[in-house]
């Protein structure tokens, strides 16, 4: 996959959790370029390279806050219910 831009007025909340993530590190993420406007993000690239496990499901929960923002969030009340208790269980 080839990286997308992730426009701040469109993804507010995915980039702040990738900005968390990859923030204050040694070295630049591969797969991650923030710029004024928001970040270029290769989701492949940053799911597959140096980060730990745990990390990485980060990033794949960034990904799929992503295309959640870009829709609107519109899940169905039973199935936010469920994504919501899940992300809490593994995160209290």
């Amino acid at each position: 996959m080839a990286a997308v831009h992730l426009h701040h007025d469109d993804v507010p909340d995915t980039l702040a959790l990738l900005h968390a993530l990859l923030r204050d590190r040694t070295h630049p993420a591969p797969g991650y370029t923030p710029d004024e406007t928001g970040a270029d993000v290769d989701w492949d690239q940053l799911a597959e390279r140096w980060l730990s496990t745990t990390e990485k499901a980060v990033v794949h929960i960034a990904h799929g806050c992503a295309i959640l923002e870009r829709h609107g969030g519109g899940l169905p009340v039973a199935l936010r219910r469920q994504v919501r208790a899940a992300v809490a269980s593994t995160t209290e």
